[in-house]
């Protein structure tokens, strides 16, 4: 009697969700399915910077991934895979665990690059929750005051910079928080609309916000004093030092190690190389998705909406691979799998801390109370898939609430 197969999933992340929700069916057919993620819960991106606004809790944020896993039958590793061997098809983990594998697939997303020590990092998106103790910290004392720093001005730390923002003018605490973003091009959002950006820095001044363009960040240290503090440099060559409680490191994403040093083929930032059908070009039994897959001939960003579109191809293309196997140990040919068709222009929804979003596609964009209502009824109801237990009740009516980061008790 042969071994059952073992499919072995790297990384709990957005664009996997859809394999370990499937991953039932592969265990009731007698396929061993493991999930290897150090972490328990996996935060939603599209919803973070809300939660840091305090739009919502952290229980409506986040995916029990050791629950998923246990109702599928499947095995969860708490454990960080450190090591993948392509052709001995083996994973091994940070505690030195060896998992063999039949079929692989991976998203691990990736990680901000040079991160110091006393920075938060946004990637993974999880680590950004470190900034919320600072703010409940100052908003909890009325004498308290909070100075941050945001290194990077695009989406991510924009959209975190408002929903702070819009959060502390909303306690009236404004003058309370001394929030400086600092980006290294000459605009913040850099290849966004020219109105978009206008509109994002008039906001940010608005509620008391710096921005220094043109600007670099040197070095970020932590001081006695438990603060920071951070170098910069601008583009003339005139220096400057800031002393904030905290820094937020939002420098866009390079691959983790595991991916650059597994042997197969990776773009210039150690990001794996996939086809459209998101398998290895050199290797048919292993995958990859979310931000840690890099289509070739695909210009993708690194950003959410393409993850969770990537996600059900994956699971189509994983059960394909098992049943083939299944039939004749050997690998589906690319024609059999189902190809990633992304969004001819990828649409980006934005909240602004206040009752609007931003919604922008290619070099369209508008901001309307109207696209805060439909990102929360997007976000809301994609994680509701896979959180019923906090989202399974609630109607239609709530998924689609105007609560902002100035006003976060407002539903309709």
């Amino acid at each position: 009697m042969s071994e059952p197969l073992h499919l072995v999933l790297v990384g709990g992340g957005h664009a996997m969700l859809p394999s370990l929700a499937h991953a039932r069916e592969w265990t009731d057919a007698g396929i061993n399915v493991t999930l290897i993620d150090p972490q328990r819960w996996l935060y939603y991106s599209g919803m973070v910077p809300e939660h840091l606004g305090g739009v919502y809790a952290v229980d409506d944020i986040r995916i029990d991934l050791r629950r998923m896993a246990r109702k599928a039958g499947a095995t969860h590793v708490a454990a960080r895979a450190t090591a993948l061997d392509p052709e001995t098809r083996v994973v091994t983990t940070g505690e030195g665990k060896t998992i063999p594998y039949d079929v692989l697939a991976i998203d691990v997303g990736g990680v901000n690059p040079a991160l110091p020590d006393a920075a938060v990092g946004t990637k993974p998106i999880h680590r950004v929750r470190a900034l919320r103790p600072h703010l409940n910290q100052v908003l909890d004392a009325p004498t308290e005051t909070l100075g941050l720093t945001i290194v990077g001005g695009g989406a991510a730390g924009v959209e975190v910079g408002l929903n702070i923002t819009g959060r502390f003018v909303g306690a009236r605490r404004a003058a309370d928080l001394s929030l400086t973003v600092v980006e290294q091009s000459g605009k913040i959002l850099p290849g966004f609309p020219e109105g978009m950006r206008a509109y994002a820095s008039r906001l940010l001044r608005e509620r008391g916000a710096a921005i220094r363009t043109a600007t670099t960040v040197d070095a970020v240290y932590g001081t006695d004093a438990d603060g920071t503090q951070v170098d910069m440099r601008t583009d003339t060559g005139e220096h400057d030092t800031v002393h904030p409680d905290a820094v937020l490191w939002s420098t866009g994403a390079v691959a983790p190690p595991l991916l650059r040093e597994s042997g197969l083929s990776t773009d210039d930032r150690g990001f794996l190389h996939v086809t459209r059908r998101l398998r290895t070009p050199t290797h048919p039994r292993i995958f990859a998705a979310g931000d840690c897959g890099t289509i070739p001939e695909l210009d993708l960003d690194k950003v959410g909406v393409h993850a969770v579109k990537q996600g059900p191809d994956l699971r189509a293309n994983l059960d394909t691979t098992l049943r083939r196997l299944a039939e004749d140990g050997s690998a589906p040919v690319a024609s059999d799998l189902t190809a990633f068709r992304p969004y001819p222009v990828a649409p980006l929804l934005l909240s602004t801390g206040a009752r609007r979003a931003i919604w922008t596609a290619g070099p369209l964009w508008t901001a309307r109370s109207g696209f805060l209502r439909l990102k929360h009824w997007i976000d809301r109801r994609w994680i509701q898939r896979y959180a019923p237990e906090q989202w399974g009740a609630v109607g239609w009516r709530s998924l689609m609430g105007a609560e902002a980061a100035s006003n976060p008790d407002v539903t309709e």
